[in-house]
This record gives structure tokens, C-alpha cells and sequence, in this order.
């Protein structure tokens, strides 16, 4: 009653000190959120049900009154339009669990899981559903990135972002089902293009500050952003996806060892290379390594130098990022690449000294030359933290973007549209069914073999760690509420109020 009257429910300033830390954890306040969203979509896809229902039975009297059927025609359609009810009331109850799922292919692969396409059996949707091992999550301290990725894609239903139409788990495992994407990371893209004309450059590079400032409105800031994290969906447009590492502070084993690779070439002599040198060797590394970024040895190319050295950082680290992709875009490798890890790592280390302008000078390799405008854009991202542009309003204001259309990028017709033949069509993605596509995970298999051999926790694994883990966008699904005769579901909610 206290609470209904608004009267106090805790004490207010007699917690002792382990009482106010605990109720201050990051742990705590998550799932404080969680329940209430909870309770918030419990509720409202519960009223919105009832409307529904409502509307149901309102049209069902209405049709039959309009015939004029006999007592025994009426009985009969009541019987049926009582046994579809049930039907909806099943599903709603109904717990989701993999096996209503139909996988239809494997399009990802990493140390923790795998992603597949597959379709939901009940609704006909089409999703990408990541599978994760939780033994493997709590041997490496990943529980809580999967945790915050999961409430990022439920808070959002921006289209930069990738939506979460599901979550859900079982005794060994979690799942996300996510809308499949399915033009392919933008890596691909970038691979088999090479160098991007300006323009070009300039509608990706665009797309990606938008769908990372949809990503800062929400309170995150992403760390490590790379070509990678970008999906290219069915109208050529970016959506941002993989939010593992967007938590208030990184796992303090990984800040640790970024700062010892840091401190181990810190000796280092720089390598001074020629533009063309540095391409060339950069368009090798990838030729061999196509997973690159997910390998043991792939290196950080465009983390900032804070986030690298464990230092405070703001929401414009994820600016220097992206200042990373737009100088790759213009010329073909990242800033600070080298021939070997060891060698990136001193080129991050003393990254005043090597980022460089590219220049060409044979007369065929001219029209990469970068212009004044695109190289103070890029020396805006990439710059210390003092000077570096940190919101959209600094972006918009410079003269390299201001011919985008930043009022509807979405509108702007993408330079490239996938070619795709059906809605589950996977040909963006690589074929784990072919040997040769295998072959390029030879790098992540050993990741993975080494996860595998970390040593189990001696403290035992808590379940309590996966509340509020459990999410359905949608519900019972759209399509089950199509089959009651329902096609306007979005009055729902006008019958109760």
C-alpha cells in the first residue's frame, strides 16, 4: 500500500557502506532496468492482447448477426472461433526454444559460437540466430558483454541498429535472433573494392556516424568499431551490429594486455614505408587472412590510443575509429597498419609520427591522391583528444560533409545494392559447407581450441547471472495474430483506453 500511495519503500540514507555499494553495482542496476522493462512489456503485450481480443469478438458478433444464423450454425463458428482463441493463448504461453527454429544455413563463426540463418517455424521469420555456449561466456568473463549487447538491441528500433527480434536460453546455451542482414559485412565490400571514390567514401562513412550516434544516444560507446561491424542490408544501406565491448569498462585482463603489447615496442623503431608499399603489403595481409579481425594476431588497427593504454576516454573514441575507417576507405589500408602485429603496434604507439597523408606518383595512381578537404576530415577524427570531433553537430558542420543529406541518409540511393534472389539468400556470406571458405577460419578454430583449453573457474557457475536474459519483440509472433483475423494490430491498445 506504501508503494501505491507513494509512500518511501527503502531507506533512504541509514544503508551502511556494502549495502549503498551493492545496491550501486553495475549488476544491481542492470537488473533493476531489466525488471522493469520487463514488467513495462509484460504488461503492454498484455493489454494490447486483450484489445485485440476485444476487437476479435466484436467482429466474430458482428459477422454472425449480419447472417442471421440458427442457434446450431452459431454453436458451430462460437466452437471454432473459441478453438483459435486457444491456439493464440498456447502461443502465448509457449516458451521459445531452439527447436522451434528451422536452421536453414551457417553464415558466422566465432570463439564463442556460431550464427546461422534460420527461419522461426510458427511465424515464417527470417533471422540470424547467434548461439552462444554459457560455460564458455563464464570461463572468460563474457557474461556481462552478451548481457549489454542484449539490452542494446532491445532498447533501439532505429534502423541503424540491428534489431533483437528474440532472446532466449537453455540449460548449455543462449541465443540471440536477430534480423538477418543480407548484404554481408561491409569488409567484403571494402575487400573487393579496394579504394573508394570520395563520394563514395563519404555516403558509408556518413551512414556509420549516424548509426554510431544512434548507438551514443543510447548511453554506449561501442571501442571497437572496424569495417567488420558494419552489415550491409538488402538496399545497399549500413546497419551497426556487435556490441559485445559497448559496457561501461573493459574486461581488466584485456586492458592489461593491450598495455603490455603497447609497452613491448615501445623500444621499436618506426618503419617508414611509401604509400604504395604500405597498400600493397596491407592487400596481402588480407588476401591470406580473410578473418583478420577475428584471428589470434589480428591487431588492433583502429582502437584509440586511450582505450589502448587504459586511460579515462569519452564517447570520441569511437570517432578516432571511424577516422580509421574513412582514411581506409580513401586509401586502402588503415592508418597505422604494418607487415606484422609487432610492427602496428609501434605504429600505434607513435602514431603522431606515422599517420601520413597518402601520396602517389605514378600518373595511373593519381586520382587516389587524398584532397585537402578529405585529409583535414580524416586529421579531425584521428587527433588527440582535445582536438578530436566527438559529436554529429562537429561532423555536419565540415565542409567534407556538407553535401550529404543528413536529413534522410536511408533516402539517398546506395552505390551498391546486393544482388539477392530470395529473402534467405546467403551469397554475401561464406559457404561453411566448402572447404575453401573453411579454410579462412583456420585462425578462429584455433581461438576457439584455445577458449577451450582455459581453465574452468573454481567458483561455481550461477544461473541467476541469465535473469532477464529472455526477450520476444514480437510476442506470439505477427503472423499468429493474423491467423485470428486480426490485420490491424496497431489499435490495439485504443479499445482498452
Amino acid at each position: 500500500m506504501n508503494t501505491a500511495q507513494g509512500g518511501p519503500t527503502l531507506r533512504q540514507n541509514n544503508f551502511q557502506l556494502w549495502e549503498r555499494e551493492f545496491l550501486e553495482s553495475a549488476e544491481v542496476r542492470r537488473k533493476s532496468t531489466v525488471a522493469q522493462l520487463y514488467f513495462l512489456d509484460y504488461y503492454f503485450q498484455l493489454l494490447g492482447y486483450i484489445g485485440s481480443r476485444k476487437k476479435r469478438r466484436a467482429r466474430f458478433n458482428e459477422d454472425t448477426s449480419a447472417r442471421g444464423l440458427s442457434p446450431a450454425q452459431y454453436a458451430k463458428e462460437f466452437k471454432s472461433y473459441c478453438g483459435r482463441e486457444r491456439v493464440l493463448l498456447r502461443r502465448r504461453r509457449a516458451k521459445l526454444r531452439v527447436d522451434q527454429f528451422h536452421i536453414i544455413a551457417q553464415v558466422g563463426q566465432g570463439g564463442y559460437g556460431e550464427v546461422y540463418l534460420a527461419r522461426k517455424r510458427d511465424t515464417s521469420e527470417v533471422c540470424a540466430l547467434k548461439k552462444m555456449r554459457k560455460r564458455t561466456l563464464f570461463k572468460m568473463d563474457e557474461i556481462r558483454h552478451v548481457l549489454v549487447e542484449r539490452d542494446i538491441l532491445t532498447a533501439t528500433k532505429t534502423p541503424w541498429l540491428v534489431r533483437l527480434l528474440y532472446a532466449f536460453q537453455d540449460p548449455q546455451h543462449v541465443y540471440l535472433a536477430m534480423e538477418y542482414v543480407p548484404g554481408g559485412d561491409f569488409r567484403t565490400l571494402l575487400n573487393n573494392s579496394g579504394v573508394l571514390k570520395e563520394e563514395h567514401a563519404r555516403f558509408y562513412i556518413c551512414e556509420m556516424f549516424a548509426a554510431v550516434n544512434e548507438l551514443h544516444k543510447l548511453g554506449y560507446i561501442h571501442r571497437d568499431l572496424k569495417p567488420e561491424n558494419f552489415l550491409v542490408d538488402g538496399t545497399g544501406h549500413v546497419k551497426l551490429t556487435d556490441f559485445g565491448l559497448a559496457t561501461g569498462a573493459l574486461n581488466p585482463k584485456r586492458i592489461e594486455s593491450l598495455k603490455v603489447k603497447l609497452d613491448r615496442v615501445k623500444d621499436n623503431e618506426i618503419i617508414h614505408r611509401s604509400t604504395i608499399e604500405r597498400r600493397s603489403i596491407y592487400r596481402s595481409i588480407r588476401a591470406e587472412d580473410a578473418r583478420y579481425a577475428d584471428s589470434i594476431v589480428g591487431s588492433p588497427d583502429y582502437m584509440a590510443p586511450e582505450v589502448l593504454r587504459g586511460k579515462a576516454y569519452t564517447y570520441s573514441v569511437d570517432y578516432w575509429s571511424l577516422g580509421c575507417i574513412l582514411f581506409e576507405f580513401l586509401a586502402g589500408f588503415p592508418p597505422f597498419s604494418g607487415a606484422t602485429p609487432e610492427e602496428t603496434w609501434t605504429n600505434l604507439k607513435n602514431w603522431t609520427k606515422v599517420l601520413r597523408r597518402p601520396e602517389y606518383d605514378k600518373p595511373e595512381d593519381l586520382i587516389f591522391n587524398l584532397t585537402d578537404v578529405a585529409w583535414d576530415a580524416v586529421t579531425r577524427l584521428i587527433a588527440h583528444t582535445r582536438e578530436r570531433y566527438s559529436t554529429l553537430d562537429d561532423i555536419r558542420s565540415h565542409p567534407f560533409f556538407e553535401s550529404s543529406y543528413w536529413k534522410d541518409l536511408r533516402s539517398v540511393p546506395a552505390p551498391f545494392v546486393p544482388a539477392l534472389d530470395s529473402e534467405i539468400d546467403t551469397g554475401y556470406y561464406d559457404d561453411f559447407t566448402s572447404p575453401e571458405d573453411m579454410a579462412k577460419y583456420a585462425e578462429v578454430r584455433e581461438k576457439q581450441r584455445n577458449v577451450d583449453k582455459v581453465k574452468e573457474k573454481e567458483e561455481p557457475f550461477a544461473r541467476g547471472v541469465w535473469v532477464g536474459f529472455t526477450f520476444g519483440r514480437n510476442g506470439p509472433g505477427v503472423k499468429a495474430l493474423d491467423l485470428m483475423g486480426d490485420e490491424d494490430d496497431g489499435d490495439a491498445l485504443a479499445t482498452i483506453f
